[in-house]
């Protein structure tokens, strides 16, 4: 069915109400309709039809008449006009709840609520009644003739019911009633009261109520809700009619079990009471928006703080006083189904807030925006306060550290020359930093330890360490290995594995030998450090670390780019910050205190004495290995008991000095060593010619040598040689 209307399109007749739809409307004194919403989204009206248009245009005459008597008579009176309509809708009439205030000088607000469930609840209620009415007279002249006539009225009657005599005591009750209370009858005939079935907060109401009922005193009524005990203590809601019977102080009560209906309203009154705690409780302020950027609630505490209601208008105006949407805002995602968690600093106040932003769901599948927004300004500040101390403290430490000019040991870094001064001023700079660094340096001159020092008075300190030596990954392992694998990713990953990426999360990745990273790997390193992130081998999942570069070369890493070895954009990435460290041979002045800080923190019974024949010697060496090459000799030194150096330097011979003629293999003064150790002796020996050879370059002396890198490092581990 379709109302009547005038001049103008009919009600939409396609969509119907839900349970309890909600309709808000604003209206003119000229009864023009100037806005509509509908919380629910579902009020069955289409907004675009009535949006605009006079009463006269959507509703029928008669219905229109009394829609604008009332707000007539709600500018006049400025109180709530309460009122009911009834409209064809849906192949039926619908009954409507409006309830009308005066919200400015020249428009009222209509609150329009649906209540033909309601209604038609009351309607089937009143039936319902007359029913139980006409069977109360029908059981009453059927007791009045035998109580046989009542036994078959109860046996087939659809609801529990009971004749009560004027003591109370059930002389019938019928099947329903036994599965209503759990008794028997055999348990409740002429044996049970029926004031012992009510509950003990009823008793004292139905005990009025039945006494005056037999008094005839017109207080009490025929129909009511009370609570009943069933045999198991558990208490049921109950309406229930009474009629009298014709047998002096005989009544009869039938009964519906509205126990679920009860507990549902009382579920959702406490859900109610609830949520309206939690919001008005909440310390911040809630309102939320429709698709359209139209306010559609806000908290007590938020329209306090906007001074006034602003319901239905549009949030970024209302709230903000912007004539566009906040270029901070993020309903796109919201309304996408995302959760939004964010801290921002507000433009007009210059304060921190965090705001909270989810979508709600409907039952219709619509999406509404709901922000929780919280002052966080004082603990941002206290941050930022604690930040600067931080700051201020790690800088001025560092400082102090760094007036210390004549500095012999940093770290585990030993040399007092001025070059390795210049090398402490350097770490330190780059310890305040989180810039990335590159160590240069000859195989031998402690990048690694560079490299820790650095980390160490590092604001990532706290955080892992994690070396890395290029060199030594297999290829096919490369990609693993940095980047971590999931399980099943390839034969032999039987589970999930954490990359070197991961490990060094929030702390340093310190790369050894970076110019030995294929140009391949280079890019994804790349895309990885700039915040592209990288994916695990085999997996999906998109990460992106937080972590700090340190490499380490000994190569001419321009001469890579030349050569194509390496990415131009990668090598600029890692060359933040470069620090050389002088090779030994240019710091020979730190050779005494290297002498004496291997001989003092080395697990050595017996020290050797370093006379001025010695001291001369190590101090005339070139030493191709340097600081390592020196820690080398003076271990032989201690174990063998002579000065023995290795003669080739970077493919070329070097001059002989005093002692270096002597061979491990020479015939000892006391008794021969057995021949086992004789052969790790030489052949610890060999290894560490060769790798001085090849300026401890491993990669390059287990090919001289003819066996594969990890047997080298093995036998390296196996014989101490550092």
């Amino acid at each position: 069915l379709e109302p009547s209307h005038k001049n103008g399109p009919p009600l939409n007749s396609h969509t119907h109400l839900d349970a309890f739809p909600e309709l808000s409307l604003r209206i003119g004194r000229d009864g023009i309709l100037r806005d509509v919403e509908s919380a629910a989204g579902k009020s069955g009206f289409d907004k675009e039809i009535l949006q605009g248009s006079h009463i006269y245009e959507v509703f029928p005459d008669k219905n229109a008449d009394r829609i604008m008597d009332h707000v007539n008579r709600a500018f006049e009176s400025g109180k709530i006009q309460t009122f009911r309509l009834q409209l064809p809708m849906d192949n039926s009439l619908r009954s409507f709840e409006v309830r009308m205030l005066q919200a400015m000088g020249d428009e009222i607000v209509a609150i329009v609520r649906d209540i033909t469930w309601e209604e038609l609840n009351k309607e089937r209620q009143k039936n319902y009644s007359r029913e139980l009415e006409s069977l109360v007279k029908q059981r009453t002249k059927a007791l009045s003739e035998a109580e046989q006539k009542y036994r078959r009225i109860f046996e087939h009657s659809g609801a529990p019911s009971i004749i009560v005599a004027s003591d109370f005591t059930i002389i019938m009750a019928n099947p329903r009633f036994e599965s209503l209370t759990g008794f028997s009858r055999r348990e409740i005939e002429n044996k049970k009261k029926w004031i012992d079935f009510v509950s003990s907060k009823d008793k004292k109401r139905i005990t009025r109520y039945h006494y005056a009922r037999r008094a005839d005193a017109g207080d009490a009524p025929n129909e009511y809700e009370c609570r009943i005990l069933d045999s198991k203590g558990a208490i049921k809601h109950i309406f229930i009619k009474v009629g009298m019977l014709p047998e002096p102080g005989m009544t009869i009560a039938s009964l519906i079990d509205i126990t679920s209906l009860k507990e549902t309203e009382i579920a959702l009154r406490e859900r109610e009471a609830l949520y309206s705690a939690i919001l008005e409780g909440y310390e911040g302020w809630i309102y939320s928006i429709t698709p359209d950027f139209k306010l559609t609630f806000l908290n007590e505490k938020f329209t306090r703080i906007i001074g006034r209601n602003p319901l239905g208008e549009i949030c970024y105006t209302a709230i903000h006083n912007r004539t566009q949407p906040c270029p901070w805002c993020v309903a796109d995602q919201v309304f996408k189904g995302k959760s939004v968690r964010l801290e921002m600093k507000y433009p007009f106040d210059e304060r921190w807030y965090y705001s909270v932003n989810t979508p709600i769901r409907h039952v219709d599948g619509s999406i509404s925006y709901q922000a929780m927004i919280m002052d966080i300004d004082d603990r941002k500040k206290m941050e930022e306060a604690l930040r600067k101390r931080e700051k201020d403290l790690r800088k001025e430490n560092i400082r102090l550290r760094a007036s210390s000019r004549e500095r012999y040991k940093f770290g585990n870094i030993i040399g007092r020359s001025p070059l390795m001064q210049e090398v402490y001023e350097l770490i330190l700079q780059a310890a305040a930093s989180d810039a990335n660094i590159i160590i240069y340096g000859e195989s031998g001159t402690g990048k690694e330890l560079v490299a820790r020092a650095i980390h160490d008075m590092s604001e990532r300190s706290t955080r892992a360490f994690v070396p890395v030596n290029c060199g030594a990954i297999p290829e096919n392992l490369i990609e693993s290995e940095f980047f971590g694998h999931k399980k099943g990713a390839f034969t032999g990953a039987s589970a999930d594995k954490e990359g070197y990426l991961d490990k060094a999360h929030q702390g340093t990745l310190f790369l050894d030998e970076i110019g030995e990273i294929d140009i391949n790997l280079q890019v994804k390193l790349l895309r990885a450090i700039e915040g592209g992130g990288y994916t695990p081998v085999g997996g999906y999942e998109l990460k992106k670390p937080d972590l700090r570069i340190l490499a380490a070369t000994n190569k001419n890493l321009e001469s890579h780019i030349r050569k194509g070895l390496m990415r131009e954009d990668f090598f600029y990435r890692i060359h933040i910050i470069p620090i050389h460290l002088p090779p030994l041979r240019k710091r020979k002045e730190d050779i005494p205190i290297l002498i004496d800080h291997f001989l003092r923190t080395g697990n050595i019974k017996e020290k050797p004495v370093i006379d001025d024949k010695i001291l001369g010697s190590l101090l005339a060496h070139d030493w191709p290995g340097n600081v390592r090459e020196l820690q080398n000799v003076l271990h032989r030194l201690t174990t063998l008991k002579r000065l023995d150096f290795t003669t080739e330097s970077m493919g070329e011979e070097t001059p002989e000095t005093p002692g270096q003629q002597e061979n491990i293999l020479k015939e000892p003064d006391t008794e021969l060593l057995p021949l086992s150790q004789a052969v790790q002796a030489f052949e610890k020996n060999y290894i560490e010619k060769a790798l001085a050879k090849n300026r401890w370059n491993r990669t390059h002396t287990a090919q001289a040598l003819g066996m594969g890198r990890r047997t080298l490092q093995r036998k390296m581990k196996q014989y101490g040689v550092i």
